[in-house]
């Protein structure tokens, strides 16, 4: 283990079934990101508008590594209420508190399921005069169920339809602290069986 790992309890760590992204790939892939959209913006102020609170820990690493001027918001959209894994239809409990008029916006969002929350996002911000909109996800599942879900312009990785934790995503709040991209056990999802088909926004 090195110095900068962290240390995580047994218990925790009991609850993982299996890691789908290493942090070692998270990190390499969040650079990536972060050039890509450095050239698309080269000149241009950004506002970054990142959607809590799963995208909290990848908008700390993202932008360490954007050369940019630029300015951050959040705003809250929930889908998610308590220990739910299927999506109840995204609403906005936290408005941005910039104006975002004539600013080009990137949304950062953690995962693309169904794409109702970046759809319901690109919308809301669109509707504020912003000079461009864009969206960046970390991760973007793969749902050939929905052909008509919106893309993201920028994204970190494609998984499978099953539902993950960790680097900022939870279950019921709990497990955003895990360094990786994991799938829970069963047993930690209190037997709700939260696997393939089961939604995130």
């Amino acid at each position: 283990m090195h110095a900068d790992e962290p240390v995580l309890t047994p218990g925790i760590l009991a609850d993982v079934a299996r890691v789908v992204v290493p942090r070692r790939d998270i990190r390499r892939r969040v650079q990536q990101l972060a050039d890509a959209i450095a050239r698309c913006y080269d000149g241009e102020e950004l506002t970054i508008l990142a959607v809590l609170t799963g995208s909290l820990i990848f908008l700390a690493d993202l932008i360490r590594f954007l050369p940019l001027r630029m300015q951050m918001d959040v705003v809250s959209v929930s889908s998610y209420p308590g220990p739910a894994v299927r999506s109840q239809g995204p609403r906005l409990l936290l408005p941005p508190a910039e104006d975002l008029a004539a600013r080009h916006v990137l949304i950062l969002d953690d995962i693309l399921d169904s794409g109702r929350t970046l759809a319901f996002l690109t919308r809301t911000i669109s509707a504020m005069a912003p000079a461009s909109v864009r969206s960046c996800v970390l991760l973007r599942k793969r749902r050939p169920d929905v052909p008509d879900r919106p893309e993201a312009d920028f994204f970190g990785f494609d998984i499978d339809d099953e539902f993950v934790v960790g680097y900022g995503l939870d279950y019921n709040n709990f497990y955003r602290n895990l360094p990786d991209l994991c799938v829970l056990r069963d047993s930690a999802l209190g037997g709700c069986g939260a696997g393939a088909g089961e939604a995130q926004p």
